[in-house]
């Protein structure tokens, strides 16, 4: 009977562990500015989880792919620019599928965020979502403009 009671005791452990690992996205995202009346936009991204997370897609006003999508990183600590080209000097731009979001770059202080989505189109771009695989499972992120 004890061991029942062990047994049962770990499997509710177990699962809740595993619910707050896979069922809890941690891809943090938050607006930080737009350009170009919305038709460019900055996205801060962070991890607060256990792994790095992979960005799958973009998509941009529910189901429309935008004309570019590329991953700011920022390892000189000057933060990132709204740009239209983005081949600012000085900024480094990447394919959002190249990068992963590395643990423990949480978003709550804008000026330590090390990740900015960029996001350019030909028309106004009301919310942005992001598609991306976290300890092999997907998930989804919509981050609204207006």
């Amino acid at each position: 009977m004890k061991r029942t009671g062990i047994f049962m005791g770990l499997i509710v452990i177990i699962g809740v562990v595993l619910y707050f690992v896979l069922a809890q996205p941690r891809l943090e995202a938050n607006l930080l500015g737009t350009g170009l009346e919305q038709k460019v936009v900055v996205i801060t991204l962070g991890n607060d989880g256990f792994q790095d997370i992979e960005l799958l897609d973009i998509r941009i006003n529910g189901a429309e792919k935008p004309e570019i999508a590329k991953v700011q990183v920022d390892e000189s600590g000057k933060g990132f620019v709204v740009s239209e080209t983005f081949t600012d000097e000085g900024y480094i731009f990447k394919d959002y599928d190249t990068v992963k979001i590395e643990t423990g770059t949480t978003i709550k202080d804008v000026e330590l965020s090390k990740y900015g989505l960029s996001v350019k189109d030909d028309v106004e771009i009301n919310s942005v979502t992001i598609l991306y695989k976290y300890l092999g499972k997907e998930f989804e992120e919509n981050v609204q403009i207006n």
